[in-house]
């Protein structure tokens, strides 16, 4: 299908979004230097034909765009990847690194000044997921702080000044500006480093949104949008296809039940898939069998070993250290001390400290003889009462909240479900992560001389963050099968 026959048969969207974007149209291909230099216009608009990175084979051999029947599209375009044609060592070799990293490097700059008034929002979304008492918890701040952010936009009043409160927001404005930050600051496509994030929107063809809420979404979110039949089973399969290729199939547990209410008004989905190298990789060799001490017993696990001088931050009731990640920030492991119960260091907000990179006088640099288990969390939370209990009340009452910016035409819109799913698992290789949060418009009711050992052998928390100390995951280890 032609993108001209495409637009012709999209006769159910908005007249006015679609004339919007045939005027806004941009090439296809965009280099991701060209992004650079262009950055504080926003990098992609609508109807450039997808070049997400899992779903570049919704083309055909010739080039076109092939779409589900009974679904319609028109997609944000993303950054092109960097050297693909090249393997991670060829890359590192290459002036091609240098170029892109000196570039990458403004995106970074700009997003770190943002962290600190990030933290009360980190602390308080990790205090809430990751509690719990004896299962694995895992979640990603930034990909559920993405999708809220999106939430704010097609909202007002009150119901979108309670988002920006959870957010640690003071107006829109501000909302656009972190959010495009941490986009572009995140957002990573090269040989040695996979951080892809992407968004979408999933709407009811027989509604007439607001265009210009839609471009926004688009300009400032990079949000594809989508147009059928909610419940309908084509748009079903259109969701969970989408989800699965932009989370590299990894939450495939979770999407195979995901579906849209026929009530659904406004489906809004954000994605992370993530894949990044240790610094310095563990030797499989010296991975051995060992006990790791769980809440619900011992179990026999992978542990992976390795000796060298690495910065370790303690307090009186923590030790944690931080692992290099290859052109990405660090994971960092945190171990609670004896009879310090590991959920009270999720929503102490000093604990992201041991995170971030520089001096401080709790961190010191000894000979440490590191034990990691290889481990693979994976968990799906519902946050209607996380969000409720960070203040978001309005958008989940229909008799008060207000989506005006979105449409005019339903009456009584309210938030009728809000999902979060994420996974992380590190081997001798490195780190792998994807997550997607789900959130849907309803109409209707609602609902050096000093040597330590550092054993990773009993419940411990981790936080891995991008190369602007954004968190992308974070979680608690608890039991490992």
């Amino acid at each position: 299908m032609k993108k001209e026959d495409l637009f012709d048969a999209m006769g159910e969207i908005n007249e006015e979004f679609i004339r919007n974007a045939r005027k806004e149209r941009v090439p296809r291909r965009v280099l991701w230097m060209r992004c650079a230099a262009a950055a504080t216009c926003a990098l992609a608009v609508l109807v450039v034909f997808l070049r997400s990175p899992f779903f570049r084979n919704k083309f055909n051999k010739e080039g076109e765009y092939t779409q589900m029947e009974g679904v319609f599209a028109v997609n944000a375009a993303y950054p092109e990847p960097v050297a693909q044609h090249m393997s991670a060592s060829e890359f590192y070799e290459n002036d091609a690194h240098w170029e892109w990293w000196t570039s990458y490097r403004k995106f970074t700059d700009r997003s770190s000044k943002l962290q600190d008034g990030l933290q009360g929002y980190y602390s308080n979304i990790m205090g809430q997921i990751l509690t719990a008492e004896d299962e694995n918890t895992v979640c990603s701040p930034i990909n559920i702080y993405i999708a809220f952010a999106m939430l704010a936009e097609v909202s007002d009043g009150s119901t979108r000044q309670q988002i920006l409160d959870m957010l640690g927001c003071s107006d829109i404005d501000k909302l656009r500006d972190q959010a495009n930050a941490l986009w572009q600051s995140n957002y990573v496509d090269t040989p040695a480093l996979k951080s892809l994030l992407a968004n979408s929107i999933w709407l009811d063809q027989s509604v007439a949104y607001h265009s210009e809420t839609l471009q926004r979404l688009a300009d400032q979110y990079f949000a594809s949008s989508f147009s059928g039949i909610p419940g309908s089973q084509e748009m079903d399969e259109a969701l969970r296809h989408w989800t699965d290729e932009n989370t590299g199939n990894l939450l495939s547990e979770y999407t195979k039940d995901m579906k849209i209410d026929p009530n659904t008004v406004l489906e809004i989905l954000s994605t992370i898939y993530y894949k990044a190298t240790w610094m310095d990789t563990f030797l499989e060799k010296n991975t051995t069998q060992e006990t790791f001490h769980g809440t619900v017993g011992d179990t026999t696990v992978d542990m992976m070993h390795r000796s060298d001088m690495m910065g370790v931050y303690r307090t009186d009731t923590y030790i944690a250290l931080s692992l290099n990640l290859t052109d990405s920030g660090n994971m960092t492991f945190y171990l609670p001390e004896e009879g310090v119960d590991v959920n009270d260091l999720a929503a102490d907000p000093s604990v992201l400290n041991a995170a971030r990179y520089g001096e401080d006088e709790n961190r010191s640099y000894p000979m440490v003889h590191l034990s990691v288990p290889k481990f693979r969390v994976t968990a799906k939370t519902d946050l209607i009462e996380t969000i409720r209990s960070l203040g978001v009340t309005d958008a989940l009452d229909p008799a008060v909240s207000d989506f005006t910016p979105l449409t005019t035409e339903k009456d009584e819109l309210f938030v009728s479900k809000a999902e979060h799913a994420a996974l992380i698992e590190i081997d001798e290789e490195g780190v792998t992560g994807a997550a997607y949060t789900e959130l849907a418009i309803a109409e209707g009711a609602a609902l050096p001389e000093e040597e330590i050992d550092f054993v990773l052998d009993r419940p411990f928390m981790f936080v891995v963050t991008g190369m602007d100390g954004s968190i992308l995951f974070s979680g608690i280890v608890r039991n490992i099968q």
